[in-house]
């Protein structure tokens, strides 16, 4: 369990800590001449079952409140400490501010140097702080009256602060790692070594991380001074990076993590705005995990609390991570809140439909709520979603409902798409293809570039591919060659049109998957080229006929014969793969036209060609 304090400069933090942990946390030595907390300082106590209790001593001075906020991220408790002789100060509800807005559970009231004033004096403050207190949302906090210089109080509040950490509340450590850097320093002979907090999921010695792109390795960890083999999601520890990293990174502000996750200049926030806080347009500061990053703040919907942070430098977020926006000019925390989608966006990002999946994950407390929540519009990027969220894609999927969802894949993307959401894009499909059949009534339909067919279905090329292919199964949709059509739509010919197709089918059909060449053909048929040439080209629109090659003409069963040799190569083969002799000797249809008969199984998305090799195309 991780404890911070909070509160006013002077206000004796720094000695409760050492009172209770015998640790002086201010080990610089201008903390120690000025008698002020300039930078983070950490202790342990352990408790009688061996489970440590660490405590974080943040600054108290607001020129140093960046450093506070880089102390209290990602805590368990805060031990906010109030002099009895002083009382409430700026500092104290500022802290009080920005632990609210960190989501942080547990508070515990420390009354400090009560030795120092009488009891009404004392009980006054303690009116004071537990008022405040209760109005920020911890009515139930405990208040400790204790003197650090006369031991007041020290015994029963290190004996309360134990019992939590005999039972503390466990975080999930079946996610990904992700470890939050606070302080880099070198060891002679060990190398690079960082503390810090994993946030997320397990730690173990030999295991590997990602940093800025680089792949790093965990040499050793360390729990209050003491070698382990594990970590778990919300315990503090020291890192051994050892010396395979740069001598500028990694530092305070940045973070270790199990999976490479994206980085993104726009993260889409609920955001709360602390009352009488004075906003505006210009660069503010944002306070993330550790770091702080210059931001620009756009309201999306000022009553529902929706923002995007525009940041200078893309960050590594993920869904959930709190935040503190603060002016530094004016040296004020405005507000902070959690981050939504980590990757937010830059066309419609107000748009009625987008708000409305923030204002519910903004809602969401589980990735299961986030992935039911991204559902509702009815299709979802899975391993989009998992990385937002700090999730294998695999874990994800676990998540899905075990009915009225489809998970189309290709080409490596993933996507659960609903049954409605199918539904809707196939009556859209088929509206759009009755009309163009309508149109042109002599064709037999138009290919997939054609009309926006498949940009209707609002899904990448390949996985707008297999819903076509599963319309296909169903028999809803037939596709001839390149043509997707209705089935009950048959192409009407010209006068004289069908009397001379069936005079090529004759000419044809005998030839098996080698028929002649156009030229050959108007022999055959006693027709002058220029008019053959022409007719073949109408047969080929309303898909009579298939142009292989230019001088090739092929009726679509033959086509199919060529595609049948294909996946018998296929079937036949150990590495899944055929070349152009393989082919050529399978069908006996010469070197040249084979070359041709490829390339054609290419274009048409049958094959496809890696290293002289050619492998079916999956769907």
């Amino acid at each position: 369990m991780i404890i911070a304090t909070a509160g006013h400069v002077d206000h004796g933090k720094t000695s409760l800590i050492r009172a209770l942990t015998g640790v002086d946390t201010d080990r610089l030595a201008e903390e120690k001449r000025r008698g002020l907390t300039i930078e983070l300082g950490f202790a342990w106590l352990p408790s009688e079952t061996g489970e440590l209790l660490g405590f974080i001593d943040v600054p108290g001075h607001e020129r140093f409140i960046g450093t506070m906020l880089a102390g209290v991220a990602g805590v368990d408790m805060a031990l906010l400490v109030v002099a009895a002789d002083d009382g409430v100060m700026p500092q104290t509800r500022e802290h009080l501010a920005i632990l609210q807005l960190l989501g942080v559970r547990e508070l515990a009231l420390a009354i400090s140097r009560c030795d120092l004033v009488d009891d009404a004096q004392r009980e006054r403050v303690v009116e004071q702080v537990q008022a405040l207190a209760a109005e920020a949302g911890w009515s139930q906090a405990d208040v400790w009256r204790v003197s650090s210089t006369s031991g007041q109080g020290i015994d029963a509040l290190r004996q309360a602060l134990q019992q939590p950490a005999e039972q503390p509340e466990v975080r999930p450590s079946d996610s990904p790692a992700r470890f939050m850097i606070d302080r880099r320093f070198s060891i002679a002979g060990a190398g690079c070594v960082v503390t810090g907090t994993l946030v997320s999921g397990r730690l173990q010695v030999g295991q590997k991380l990602w940093l800025h792109g680089q792949e790093v390795r965990v040499r050793s960890l360390q729990r209050a001074s003491s070698e382990v083999a594990e970590v778990r999601a919300g315990q503090r520890c020291a890192l051994n990076l050892g010396g395979a990293v740069s001598s500028d990174q990694p530092q305070r502000a940045d973070w270790l993590s199990e999976l490479v996750l994206p980085l993104s200049d726009r993260l889409d926030v609920s955001l709360t705005q602390l009352p009488d806080s004075h906003w505006h347009r210009g660069v503010l500061q944002l306070h993330l995990g550790t770091a702080v990053h210059p931001v620009r703040v756009v309201l999306l919907d000022e009553a529902a609390g929706l923002a995007q942070l525009m940041l200078e430098q893309p960050v590594p977020a993920v869904w959930g991570d709190r935040f503190i926006i603060r002016d530094p000019a004016a040296n004020t925390t405005l507000g902070g809140g959690r981050v939504l989608d980590p990757q937010g966006v830059g066309r419609g990002r107000s748009k009625p439909q987008r708000l409305a999946l923030l204002a519910a994950w903004s809602n969401a407390s589980t990735p299961s709520e986030v992935l039911a929540a991204a559902l509702q519009p009815g299709a979802v990027a899975l391993p989009e979603l998992a990385l937002k969220l700090n999730l294998p894609a695999e874990q994800l999927e676990q998540l899905l409902p075990d009915a009225g969802l489809i998970v189309l894949a290709a080409a490596g993307q993933r996507v659960a798409v609903t049954e409605p959401f199918c539904e809707a894009r196939w009556q859209h499909l088929a509206e759009r293809l009755a009309d163009w059949h309508q149109q042109h009534p002599e064709l037999l339909g138009p290919g997939e570039g054609q009309i926006g067919l498949v940009g209707c279905l609002q899904l990448p090329l390949p996985l707008a591919r297999q819903l076509l292919q599963r319309w296909q199964t169903e028999g809803r949709l037939q596709r001839t060659a390149w043509a997707l059509h209705l089935p009950q739509h048959r192409p009407q010919l010209q006068p004289g049109d069908a009397e001379l197709l069936a005079r090529v089918v004759d000419e044809l059909a005998p030839c098996g998957l080698r028929p002649p060449i156009v030229g050959e053909l108007a022999t055959a048929l006693e027709m002058e080229l220029a008019a053959l040439k022409a007719f073949l080209l109408r047969m080929q629109r309303s898909g009579e006929l298939i142009a292989v090659a230019p001088n090739r003409y092929y009726l679509p069963s033959q086509v199919e014969g060529l595609v049948a040799v294909a996946r018998q190569l296929v079937a036949d083969s150990p590495s899944g793969s055929f070349n152009a002799a393989q082919y050529r000797d399978a069908s006996g249809i010469g070197r040249n036209l084979t070359i041709q008969v490829l390339e054609y199984l290419d274009r048409a998305g049958v094959t496809r060609f890696v290293r002289e090799q050619r492998f079916l195309v999956a769907g």
